[in-house]
């Protein structure tokens, strides 16, 4: 990027209205340690926090103005208040990158992501995906760099959506080394303070270069500082006035500095004697009171038009004539309500945000809905056709909907939404698409804006919410053809999460009974593979394969290929025993054919997946890796969270099976990142069953036991993996009592769930250990079903390796013959590359060797070997198999980068302590033990208080 120049500072930050910087010593010492990593290669984060008005902006305009000064680049984004630019705050900084890389493509993903798009434009890159979008931003962000260091400034990041909290989290995730400090401003107070900002500043937290500096009030000293140079008192005076104000204020600069204001307007009477105002609303209030009413009406329609206020707007919405409109613009100025943008008069500013809703607040609401519909025909009149007009007119028109402007509201809020949606900013376009059903007078336009919301809810991983919304037009609608479907939408954000089919099926059954069965009509075809995926997934899985051959037949025949992928992928899902996997094998690689010639990535994942789990049933590691790499990339490309979530699954059950317990426990707490995406729809289950998997293997399982008595009622519970804990313990009179409650009619309940196998599996075992002949001879048939492939549950949530080892385990306690299937075991596991599982199977071996009697020199031969495999890998587990002693668990560290009184407060809430119980045992606050836990769920990356008891048993933090 040899030929761009970085765009000048905001003319705000060189402002004379700008108050004097005082204080903030320790801060601007971590910002000197800060840029000196980014001087040495490294990307640095900072996130601001702090009340409204604690001066965060202020401190990231002096920082970045010092460090232009010294070279840098400096881009500036902001986040506005009331429906802001799906990507905003990153809208200007990427905006300043047009045209400055030479790259087919570049400009034009960068200008989606600045929201420099027309409106209109049908031809925005739909066919594009989340991974380009942001990759363009990584690598234009990267060139500048590379050039010189780059400061980039978001402020308000509390305001950011998702889809920009997407990209920021992209855009830190992949600069790790790049001369880039990213400073972000955000309240932490109610009702500013964004949940969504939280989790990702927890999730980016963990990286190296991310810190957080939150902002307490300025010192009374700080203060004084700022009196001598604001309101030149001499040092004596400034020390006295500063105690009071320190009082008053709390230190917060922005109050400070309206206080003062306000102290000044009064003549400078002593502050010991005048009532402070209460707060930022009663100053301002006391300004407009001193305003002759042209002036005040003028500064509430600006206070309407935004923080930043185009005099061009007001002057065309204003209902007072043009001169005493901008007389009354002069007054607010004089008065300290609005502040000058220079170099020119175009654009006035309120000095905060503060100030700004302290004016809406103070505004009748009556008025309010007036003002908002002058501005919104002042913005239709006067400025060109943009994505940020027609965002601007959205927010207006629906402001003003109740004096009868609903229709221009929905009319502006579907083509915001539209127009996000091209942007691939999936929230944002969900968001924009209810706000118009619900303003939507025309019954079956509403219904048509619920689906479209319905849809991005579903692409941006929202499955819980776009169920609701397909559900209420289905049940909703009097139209056959959106009722059938909104039943395929509720069907499509059910499998995905994958829940029990039943009121899919209901939904769809009674959609197309409303219609002609009419082979030639695609939507019926298309409701018919979509009721055959809802009936595979209440376990009709006959049924279910009939429906979903019959939609694959006549999707052929309509040489449609959307409804054809559609139909493929619906009836992928119609069961997998492994008399299905060559058919199902088949159907997967036409589907990825089918992705390849169309040039749509997103058949490609469905595709990947069943090719992946059948390449594993089958033992085809070639194939496996290859339906990897295929998965990945569908993934990265589209930024669909569920395919990443699959992908990610995938990846786990590799480093499983081939003995990395580090790298399968950094992929568990990815997924577990993933899965808080889905809504409701958590992935806290099959999490669980990932990580107790590696624990029971690297030998972790027994520090929970404090928290096992034996006397679990199984209903309460997800009885296998209560089995499966009782057995890892060696607990046989709870085992025996569960297994025996499971075989007594209830083990077949699981058969038809994508979890059987985990669940047949965690009976075998329970089996084997109890040495029980009579569950063993029970569950032996239903293994055999299993006889020479390799064992899979669900979306590779756990794996277990040959299915002939179990076989020939359960044909050993049974006294028959079990060398045939064991060694069949091993070469499938040798052959598969999994050190685990050739461990375990050699481990089987010796144990059938001693049971049938064999030779010393046999088992030494079985057991060495099992040995060499485990010992390096730490498969503690086996080693407890083969009879030996196992190597000690290491001590418990802190990890994360707790503090030694973290790790404590972890132990405790690992152990179920509630805040109060916390603090009465380490003789501490309850708010300070609140304290403590905010930051361990921030270090950890955990969403809960669970999930960081589960980070802490990971860890072996629990005795």
């Amino acid at each position: 990027m040899s030929g761009w120049a970085p765009p000048p500072l905001p003319a705000r930050w060189a402002s004379p209205a700008r108050p004097a910087f005082v204080g903030r010593w320790s801060e601007l010492a971590a910002f000197e340690e800060v840029w000196a990593a980014v001087l040495a290669g490294s990307r640095q984060v900072v996130f601001v926090g702090g009340e409204p008005g604690a001066g965060k902006s202020r401190l990231l305009a002096e920082v970045a103005t010092t460090l232009h000064r010294h070279g840098a680049a400096v881009l500036v984004g902001t986040c506005a208040a009331e429906f802001g630019p799906p990507y905003q705050p990153f809208g200007e900084p990427l905006g300043a990158l047009l045209g400055a890389r030479p790259e087919a493509g570049l400009d034009d993903r960068l200008a989606t992501l600045a929201g420099r798009g027309s409106p209109e434009d049908g031809d925005g890159p739909s066919h594009e995906y989340r991974r380009a979008l942001y990759d363009a931003a990584v690598d234009a962000v990267c060139d500048v760099a590379a050039g010189r260091p780059l400061v980039l400034a978001l402020e308000d990041l509390h305001w950011a959506g998702p889809s920009a909290l997407q990209l920021l989290a992209h855009l830190v995730e992949r600069t790790a080394d790049c001369p880039l400090l990213l400073l972000g401003t955000h309240r932490t107070t109610a009702p500013d303070r964004s949940a969504g900002l939280v989790r990702t500043i927890a999730q980016l937290y963990r990286l190296d270069g991310v810190r957080r500096l939150d902002l307490a009030g300025l010192a009374a000293e700080d203060i004084a500082q700022y009196l001598v140079q604001e309101g030149h008192l001499s040092p004596y005076a400034a020390r006295g006035a500063a105690t009071v104000l320190r009082d008053q204020t709390g230190g917060n600069p922005f109050f400070l500095r309206e206080l003062w204001r306000d102290h000044a307007a009064h003549g400078g009477r002593d502050l010991t004697v005048r009532q402070a105002p209460a707060s930022v609303r009663d100053t301002i209030l006391g300004r407009l009171e001193r305003l002759p009413l042209p002036a005040r009406q003028t500064v509430e329609l600006a206070a309407v038009v935004g923080e930043d206020v185009d005099v061009a707007t007001v002057l065309a919405a204003s209902e007072w004539s043009r001169e005493t409109t901008l007389a009354g613009l002069d007054e607010a100025v004089a008065f300290g309500l609005l502040e000058p943008v220079p170099p020119s008069d175009d654009v006035l500013r309120f000095p905060h945000a503060l100030c700004r809703q302290a004016v809406l607040d103070l505004l009748p609401a009556s008025r309010r809905l007036q003002q908002h519909a002058g501005v919104a025909r002042a913005v239709e009149s006067t400025i060109p056709a943009s994505e940020r007009r027609t965002q601007r007119l959205a927010f207006h028109y629906a402001q003003a909907q109740a004096l009868g402007h609903a229709a221009e509201a929905v009319r502006y809020l579907t083509e915001a939404a539209r127009s996000a949606a091209r942007g691939l900013a999936h929230e944002d376009a969900a968001g924009w698409f209810e706000q118009a059903a619900a303003l939507s007078e025309d019954d079956a336009g509403r219904g048509d804006l619920v689906l479209s919301a319905a849809g991005s809810h579903l692409l941006a991983g929202d499955f819980a919410r776009a169920r609701v919304l397909a559900e209420r037009v289905a049940t909703g609608s009097a139209e056959p053809g959106r009722r059938l479907a909104a039943a395929v939408a509720y069907e499509d954000a059910s499998w995905r999460p994958g829940l029990p089919g039943h009121r899919a099926v209901e939904l769809l059954e009674d959609a197309l009974a409303g219609i002609a069965p009419d082979p030639a009509d695609p939507h019926y075809v298309r409701g018919l593979a979509s009721l055959g995926r809802a009936l595979a997934f209440t376990g009709a899985t006959v049924e279910a394969d009939v429906l979903g051959r019959r939609a694959v037949d006549l999707a052929r025949q309509h040489g449609d290929d959307d409804l054809l992928a559609h139909a493929l992928q619906a009836g992928l899902w119609n069961g997998l025993r492994p008399e299905d996997a060559p058919d199902k094998f088949a159907r997967a690689g036409e589907l990825a054919r089918l992705a390849d010639r169309t040039g749509t990535l997103a058949h490609l994942g469905p595709a990947a997946y069943y090719r992946g789990v059948i390449s594993y049933l089958q033992g085809e590691p070639d194939a496996l890796a290859q339906a990897h790499d295929d998965l990945v990339r569908m993934a990265r490309a589209t930024g669909q969270t569920f395919f990443e979530y699959m992908a990610g699954c995938m990846s786990y059950a590799r480093q499983f099976s081939a003995g990395d317990f580090a790298a399968a426990h950094r992929t568990c707490g990815e997924l577990q990142d993933l899965g808080t995406s889905f809504g409701s729809d958590d992935t806290e289950g099959p999490c669980a069953v990932q990580s107790y998997m590696i624990r029971r293997e690297s030998g972790t399982v027994g520090q929970v036991r404090g928290l096992i008595t034996g006397d679990e009622r199984p209903e309460e519970h997800w009885a296998p993996g209560l089995l499966a804990l009782y057995t890892e313990l060696e607990l046989p009179g709870p085992a025996a009592r569960l297994l025996a409650w499971l075989l007594d009619g209830r083990l077949a309940r699981y058969e038809d769930s994508a979890q059987w196998p985990c669940v047949l599996i965690y009976a075998v075992e329970a089996a084997l250990f109890l040495e029980d002949d009579a569950a063993a001879r029970a569950l032996r048939p239903r293994m055999a079903e299993y006889a020479g492939t390799n064992l899979v549950a669900g979306q590779f949530v756990a794996v277990f390796g040959s299915a002939d080892r179990y076989l020939g385990a359960l044909d050993s306690l049974l006294g028959g013959p079990a060398e045939e299937e064991l060694a069949a075991a091993l070469a499938m596991d040798t052959r598969m590359g999994s050190a685990l599982h050739q461990a375990h199977t050699l481990a089987a071996q010796a144990v059938h060797a001693r049971r049938s009697g064999a030779g010393a020199a046999v088992l030494d031969d079985l057991t060495g070997r099992a040995r060499r495999l485990a010992e390096p890998l730490g498969l503690r587990r086996v080693l407890r198999l083969l009879g030996g002693t196992a190597p000690p668990v290491p001590a418990p560290r802190s990890p994360g980068g707790l503090t030694s009184r973290e790790t404590e407060v972890l132990q405790l809430l690992g152990e179920g302590l509630l805040n109060r119980e916390i603090a009465d045992r380490l003789v501490i606050s309850e708010n300070t033990a609140a304290n403590h836990v905010r930051s361990i769920l921030a270090k950890t990356g955990s969403g809960n208080r669970t999930q960081a008891a589960m980070f802490a048993a990971a860890h072996g933090l629990l005795e």
